[in-house]
């Protein structure tokens, strides 16, 4: 009996052993797990489009039960993201995304963040090399060919065109800009480019070069805003000099910042995606990553805001989705939000 009852104990407390270890995270068996350290720098903090990033970044932190470092410089200086990754690695962090301010400046930091057996990731800008995954807001010909269409059904496809851009390493920016240029020269042949400035980020700086464009070409009839804050720079530089419904403009940009311009018709057309989103995926590919998963071709669920999300491997990229154009139809959905 007193056998039989001892065997009867062993069971209980060994279905009990399996019954808490399965209620655990990941079937641990009660050990603590690992809260880690997922670090986010921007090409510069403190403008609405990195704002919403961060949003997102501590919105998936919270979810996934990690901990969410947003860190980057004040204007788009890439020595001081080198210092602030350098940093990261010294601080022993799990994963570290960064969106380039230059693709190929940060890539030795980045090769030496792996080498301490960090993991890499670029977010918003690639800086392919020495990164493990590209999460990218949407495809380059995508975001290209949605600005071309938005500028040329204004212009009614012919005049004179100009592009303010912001950093002119920023690899992002230059791969839509190439597109932009095929697409319309091929499409759109009456559509001439002037030429492309770039503003580094500073709105103030778009706006003076906007008007030196108009000024210096009279019969200019289009503007692209490449940046999130060129794009209100060239409306308000169309605003300030009376030519909405003479110069038009497109450009990319937060749908918050642009709905008085929207309105106003000097900006009737705004592509972007969500980058609340794109924060939010961004976290969660690094934790992915730290769980010591690896992406492969095909779709996956990240839940939450996000939804599904395809990872093609030629780029070793994890796509957003499409981007989305905001017009005065749209707009008043998506103000407030980001």
């Amino acid at each position: 009996m007193f056998t039989k009852k001892r065997g009867l104990a062993a069971i209980v407390l060994a279905l009990a052993a399996t019954l808490v270890a399965v209620a655990l995270p990941g079937g641990s068996s009660g050990a603590a797990q690992k809260r880690y350290k997922i670090a986010f720098v921007p090409k510069l903090i403190g403008i609405p489009y990195f704002n919403a990033m961060q949003k997102g970044g501590q919105a998936a932190a919270k979810k996934l039960g990690v901990d969410f470092i947003y860190q980057g410089p004040t204007t788009a200086d890439s020595a001081k993201q080198i210092e602030i990754i350098d940093s990261l690695i010294s601080r022993r962090v799990d994963a570290i995304a960064v969106a380039p301010n230059d693709a190929v400046a940060v890539k030795p930091i980045l090769a030496r963040a792996k080498a301490a057996g960090i993991k890499t990731l670029s977010s918003d800008t690639d800086a392919a090399g020495n990164r493990e995954v590209w999460v990218n807001q949407a495809s380059g010909e995508g975001i290209g060919v949605a600005v071309s269409e938005a500028l040329a059904s204004q212009m009614g496809g012919k005049g004179k065109w100009a592009i303010v851009s912001c950093g002119p390493t920023a690899q992002n920016l230059n791969s839509w800009i190439a597109v932009q240029k095929r697409y319309i020269a091929k499409k759109y042949p009456k559509m001439k480019l002037v030429t492309v400035v770039y503003a580094g980020e500073d709105q103030a700086q778009a706006v003076k070069l906007a008007k030196d464009l108009m000024t210096a070409n009279p019969d200019l009839s289009g503007l692209v805003g490449q940046c999130s804050v060129s794009a209100p720079g060239v409306a308000q530089a169309i605003t300030e000099m009376k030519k909405i419904g003479k110069v038009f403009s497109t450009g990319i940009s937060t749908p918050t910042v642009m709905a008085p311009y929207i309105k106003s018709g000097a900006q009737a057309k705004v592509v972007l995606w969500n980058p609340v989103n794109l924060g939010y995926l961004t976290v969660w590919a690094a934790k992915y990553l730290a769980d010591g998963k690896t992406f492969k071709p095909g779709k996956y669920n990240v839940g939450g805001p996000v939804g599904t999300v395809t990872y093609y491997s030629a780029k070793q990229e994890l796509r957003l989705g499409p981007p989305t154009v905001f017009t005065k139809a749209n707009i008043a959905k998506y103000e407030g939000l980001f």
